[in-house]
């Protein structure tokens, strides 16, 4: 599938892609070595162990990664859509195993770059490196700050994670699960999780009407991530 003037727009927008010349992205793109998947609302993308040595970036749609912890419950790590990357844990290394399972969350258009692929755009465009060392390392800051979050945080910071990670900003949407395994996921009693939402909502972070939640200042709710 040939990608158009305005995929390969997208792509130019991407943190791998940053400040290289549309040019040198549309002789990658019209590479063998990239290849363009579409997957249908519910469909898997990655698992443990149906993965590829590739990296992804989300076209159109949005995907939803999860990793399970040690209670068996699947833990939201992020919420993908378009420009996003992803499928770094698995590009350069030989694990069996990838680390999270992505799902989309509706129809999805994902661009995938091979790995030998990436390893030639490394090579002959320098600012591709230095784009994707940049990528790892806030990556590895986002995972440190998640980790601490969701083992040490108050209820109120590991809802305000989850919040920010899964919910829109400015319209109301609704909670991806109900309360019951929200609870279970964040790893907070329901009596705390109930008022961490009171918390939320008083402070002007997020308004609340059933299931549905709009996050109506997004600074706000970020200072609990802190």
């Amino acid at each position: 599938m040939k990608l158009s003037a305005a995929q390969l727009e997208l792509l130019q927008q991407t943190d791998i892609f940053y400040a290289v010349p549309l040019l040198t992205i549309k002789k990658i793109a019209a590479s063998p070595d990239c290849e363009v998947k579409y997957y249908k609302k519910g469909q898997l993308i990655y698992s443990r162990t149906e993965f590829s040595r590739s990296l992804g970036v989300v076209l159109s749609g949005s995907l939803r990664v999860t990793k399970g912890n040690a209670g068996g419950h699947a833990m939201i790590m992020s919420m993908l859509t378009p420009p996003a990357l992803f499928g770094a844990a698995a590009l350069f290394n030989d694990e069996s195993e990838y680390a999270t399972d992505i799902c989309a969350l509706s129809d999805a258009n994902i661009v995938f770059f091979a790995q030998r692929l990436v390893q030639r755009m490394m090579r002959f465009e320098p600012q591709i490196a230095e784009n994707y060392i940049k990528y790892l390392s806030e990556r590895i800051l986002f995972l440190n700050k998640k980790l601490y979050l969701l083992s040490s945080g108050t209820a109120e910071q590991r809802l305000a994670s989850f919040i920010s990670d899964n919910l829109p900003a400015g319209q109301a949407a609704e909670l991806p699960m109900p309360l019951s395994k929200l609870s279970l996921v964040l790893n907070v009693s329901r009596a705390s999780l109930y008022r961490a939402f009171d918390a939320l909502t008083e402070s002007g972070a997020i308004v609340k009407e059933g299931r549905k939640i709009c996050i109506n200042d997004a600074e706000r709710l970020k200072k609990y991530m802190r």
